[in-house]
């Protein structure tokens, strides 16, 4: 099935998963685990398909050829730990990495492990809601703010949380929130060059595109990520998939 062919009104079922509370208690108990076991980091998604290694080796690749002055927004950042990740073979810098996420809880788990990771002082972690936050770079600093945005924006499962909301706008059109998603997150992105990476689990590589390179966000797909695929009833497919976009110019 090509995007092309995917129903408009294509939508995931809500669940706990789509909501602030559900997040609020899980982190409140990593935060928990944590106190008691400084190793216990709390749940790295996606770990199962090696995700963060493949994001290194494609953002470390000759085709690309980022500067360690690099910088980059991890929205729904978590625990932090996909920053993390790449701050660990010295490619990249953490003065340039800020973690953004809804949940309070994220925010100050994400500093208590940024504290005994090495490199990642310079890191920055802020509570933010990514929808109904209008992009203020100077909150982030003046080396973001001079370049027009972030180099690299980083979802990892984000966009499959909102998905699974059942939040609509308050705007009458009925749409659920994750349907704004392309062209709020756009907005916080380097207008030309600029690079977004989306992992999900819950929508295939087709859908994504389709969902994301609507013409309010000026998104335009640049490339993918490959990981193990299966076959099933004649088709292959992965479990998980990572598409890269980009401003157009």
């Amino acid at each position: 099935m090509s995007s092309t062919d995917l129903p408009e009104e294509a939508h995931l079922t809500p669940s706990a998963l789509g909501t602030k509370a559900h997040w609020d208690s899980l982190y409140a108990l990593e935060i928990t685990n944590h106190s008691s076991n400084p190793s216990d980091i709390g749940t790295v998604w996606f770990s199962d398909s090696d995700c963060e290694s493949r994001i290194y080796q494609y953002l470390t690749s000759d085709s690309l050829s980022l500067p360690p002055s690099t910088t980059f927004l991890d929205v729904g950042t978590g625990n932090g730990h996909l920053l993390f990740s790449l701050l660990e073979d010295g490619d990249f810098e953490g003065d340039g990495m800020v973690g953004v996420d809804y949940s309070e809880g994220s925010v100050e788990l994400a500093k208590k492990i940024a504290e005994q990771t090495p490199n990642a002082e310079g890191v920055k972690f802020l509570q933010l809601d990514i929808i109904k936050s209008s992009p203020d770079l100077e909150f982030f600093g003046t080396r973001v703010s001079e370049e027009g945005g972030f180099d690299i924006i980083l979802d990892k499962g984000t966009f499959d949380a909102i998905s699974l909301s059942d939040e609509v706008l308050d705007d009458g059109s009925g749409r659920r929130i994750y349907e704004i998603y392309p062209e709020k997150v756009a907005k916080w992105l380097k207008p030309e060059e600029g690079i977004m990476l989306i992992t999900s689990c819950n929508w295939t590589e087709e859908e994504l595109v389709k969902k994301m390179t609507v013409e309010v966000s000026g998104l335009e797909r640049m490339g993918r990520i490959k990981y193990p695929e299966f076959t099933f009833g004649g088709k292959k497919g992965s479990t998980v998939c990572t598409v890269a976009f980009r401003k157009k110019v």
